[in-house]
């Protein structure tokens, strides 16, 4: 009993010694392994940047034709700094690198901001200020170059006008014909005080004026023109020029156009006395009055739109006179618009050599 329990314990003692061995030795056999891997292993070099390029003329070396090499210079990488620019809005911005090109000077980041918005002085990024500006070809008409795209016509239809009046529709017509044209009486301008008679701000009784119906072809007229005319005939036929022209300024036109002799002239009437308004002024050829037109709200508020003309923002004033030279106050508000005063009178010619 005692021997086999010694065999037993002499067994178990090798069993142990083999196994240590055994695990002992694979270890060493797989750090061999890693260590021959990794010291076998060699990194592939880069090929170095070529220092010069060569050209040649072909491959055939008899062609007798010389190589020729460039030497290549590499410049070192340029960062560009960060610049931040600051907007009108609390906590925020926005950061662009910044820049410079060959036709315009560094541009710093508050103008490129207050350029986009519309109100920039940088070069050739001021877009804002565009919005809502109207710039168009101008058309010939009579001597004059109508730079319009819609365009609304005061054709002076009182009794010596009336000869002149269908060659003048042609003549805009052949050029503009979606033009709204309107047919009234004379091309007097009446003003009581500081407002135009039976124009937009007119309210009170009115001095006494001549009336006539307005001739007006209706259906020669575009949609917009003919809810435009409804709504101004009354007025016009009784305010004439000066009442057409204070109620269509605010309407949708480019040019404002008006064909007359403009022998009626501007009026200005004193309401001191409401029964009877006295006139303090008037440059018509008929009845000329004082010396000085008296200053008045309407003169402020026409020349304020047509200034707008100008800048492509507002109608331009055209006028055609067949006789004498319009008014000082209706030159100033052409200058103003940037329209154009043209004298007809050879239409007058033209009549009579037509005549048998």
């Amino acid at each position: 009993m005692p021997s086999t329990l010694l065999l037993r314990a002499r067994q178990s003692s090798r069993s142990w010694t083999g196994l240590i061995f055994s695990t002992a030795l694979h270890l060493i056999l797989i750090m061999l392994a890693a260590w021959w891997v990794l010291s076998s292993r060699t990194p592939t070099p880069r090929p170095p940047e070529p220092e010069c390029f060569v050209t040649a003329s072909g491959s055939a070396p008899s062609s007798g034709l010389a190589s020729s090499s460039y030497a290549v210079n590499h410049p070192p990488k340029a960062h560009q700094s960060i610049q931040r620019i600051a907007v009108n809005l609390p906590s925020s911005t926005v950061a662009l690198p910044s820049f410079s090109s060959p036709e315009t000077s560094t541009i710093n980041s508050q103008s490129l901001v207050s350029s986009i918005g519309g109100g920039g002085k940088g070069r050739g990024l001021s877009f804002g200020s565009l919005v809502g500006q109207r710039h168009f070809m101008g058309r010939p008409v009579l001597g004059a170059s109508i730079q319009a795209q819609r365009v609304a016509v005061y054709l002076d239809c009182s009794g010596s006008m009336r000869p002149y009046l269908q060659r003048v529709s042609q003549e805009i017509k052949s050029q503009y014909p979606d033009a709204d044209i309107f047919q009234f009486d004379g091309a007097r301008i009446v003003a009581l005080e500081g407002v135009v008679v039976y124009g937009k701000q007119f309210r009170g009784n009115a001095p006494k004026l001549t009336e006539a119906p307005s001739p007006t072809v209706e259906t020669e007229l575009t949609e917009a023109g003919k809810q435009l005319f409804r709504q101004l005939r009354s007025y016009c036929e009784k305010g004439s020029l000066g009442a057409w022209l204070d109620r269509v300024l605010g309407e949708p036109y480019d040019a404002l156009v008006v064909f007359s002799d403009f022998q009626d002239g501007v009026r200005v009437y004193d309401e001191s006395d409401k029964r009877a308004p006295k006139l303090v002024y008037s440059d018509s050829t008929y009845r000329p009055v004082g010396t000085q037109l008296p200053p008045g709200l309407w003169q402020k508020r026409w020349l304020e739109v047509f200034r707008q003309g100008s800048k492509g923002k507002g109608p331009k004033l055209y006028l055609f006179s067949i006789q004498q030279s319009p008014q000082p106050f209706l030159q100033a508000c052409v200058e103003a618009s940037g329209g154009a005063s043209v004298d007809v009178g050879w239409l007058r010619s033209a009549r009579r050599s037509a005549k048998p």
